[in-house]
C-alpha cells in the first residue's frame, strides 16, 4: 500500500530519476503499486526536462514530480537531491526502465538492511521477457565489462554496485553524502560505504526485469562516460590497459563463439570488443564532461 493514502511519513521512499521514460515506465509503475508489502511507502520522480509523455503518465499515479535542469545534469547531485527529497527511513533508487519481476521485490530488497552493518543492498537485473527489442548480446553473454578499468575497481571495492535497483537507509546517506559526479555515482558511493566499513548485500530474490540494446553511437558513449568516472575515482584506463584489453585471449575466444553462432547481430554487437576499450580509453584519457548516450 502506498504511502500516498496513508497518514504520517512512509517507511519506504522510491525514487525514479526519469527522462523520457516511454513506453516501459508504464509497466514499472504499474508492478511497483501492486507489490505486495506491509511496508507503507510513497512514490516520487526527479525528471530532467522529458518531452515525451512521461509526465502524463506519472501524473496519472499518485507519485510526487520534481524537476531538476537538464542543461545542468549530473548524477552526484541527482542521487544527493532524490535521497534529499526522500521522506522515509529507506530509500530505494530504481531506474525509470527497471521493472519489479516480481509482487515482493520490495520487501526482498529492504531485507538485508536489517543488519546494521550493511549500508546497501543492491538487486540484480534480469532480461526482460516484454521490452520490444533483444538483449544487446554482449550484456546477455556476461562479457559487457571485460576491460581492465572495471577489474581495478572490483580488486579495491568488491563487486559493483547499481543505483539502478538499490535500497539504503536515509540515516546511511545523511552520514556519508554522495558528492557531484558527472556519472559512475552508485560506485562513488560504494567507495564511501568501502572506507565506512559497510557492507553491500546483493540479494538475488529481488530482482528487476532490465535490459538495454545499443546503438553504435550509444555504446561508444556510454562506454566513454564509465572511462571517464573510473578515471575520477582512481582507476583511470592507460594505453597498456588499452593493449592488453584489444589482445585478450577470453574475449577474443567469446569474440570468435559467437560470430560462430551467428549471435551478433548490429554494428555495436560486431565492433564491441574493439569499442569498448578504445571509448574506455578516450573517456579515461580525454573526457571532461558525460554526454549523453
Amino acid at each position: 500500500m502506498a504511502a500516498n493514502d496513508k497518514v504520517g511519513l512512509p517507511e519506504v521512499s522510491i525514487g525514479i530519476p526519469t527522462r523520457n521514460g516511454m513506453p516501459v515506465l508504464s509497466r514499472l509503475l504499474e508492478q511497483i503499486f501492486r507489490q505486495k508489502t506491509t511496508r507503507s511507502f510513497e512514490v516520487y520522480a526527479l525528471d530532467s526536462g522529458s518531452k515525451d509523455d512521461t509526465l502524463e503518465v506519472l501524473r496519472a499515479h499518485p507519485v510526487r514530480i520534481i524537476s531538476i535542469d537538464p542543461q545542468s545534469f549530473d548524477w552526484g547531485r541527482l542521487r544527493h537531491r532524490l535521497f534529499q527529497e526522500a521522506r522515509g527511513r529507506i530509500v530505494v533508487n530504481l531506474s525509470q526502465d527497471a521493472i519489479p519481476a516480481d509482487l515482493t521485490w520490495l520487501d526482498r530488497l529492504v531485507a538485508p538492511l536489517e543488519d546494521p552493518q550493511v549500508g546497501a543492498a543492491s538487486g540484480s537485473s534480469i532480461p526482460d521477457p516484454h521490452r520490444e527489442f533483444p538483449q544487446f548480446q554482449w550484456e546477455k553473454n556476461g562479457h559487457y565489462y571485460f576491460t581492465r578499468e572495471i577489474g581495478k575497481f572490483v580488486a579495491r571495492y568488491g563487486k559493483g554496485m547499481s543505483f539502478g535497483n538499490t535500497a539504503v537507509p536515509k540515516a546511511v546517506w545523511e552520514r556519508l553524502g554522495i558528492s557531484p559526479q558527472a556519472t559512475g555515482e552508485d560506485f562513488g558511493f560504494q567507495m564511501r560505504l568501502h572506507a565506512a566499513g559497510l557492507k553491500i548485500a546483493f540479494p538475488q530474490d529481488a530482482p528487476v526485469w532490465h535490459h538495454h540494446n545499443y546503438t553504435l553511437q550509444g555504446v561508444f558513449r556510454r562506454c566513454r562516460n564509465e572511462g571517464l568516472a573510473l578515471r575520477e575515482m582512481g582507476c583511470a584506463y592507460n594505453e597498456f590497459d588499452l593493449l592488453v584489453d584489444l589482445l585478450q585471449s577470453r574475449k577474443n575466444i567469446q569474440w570468435a563463439r559467437e560470430i560462430r553462432y551467428a549471435r551478433l547481430h548490429s554494428a555495436a554487437e560486431w565492433l564491441y570488443p574493439v569499442l569498448r576499450p578504445v571509448a574506455v580509453y578516450v573517456g579515461s584519457r580525454f573526457a571532461q564532461k558525460m554526454v549523453w548516450y
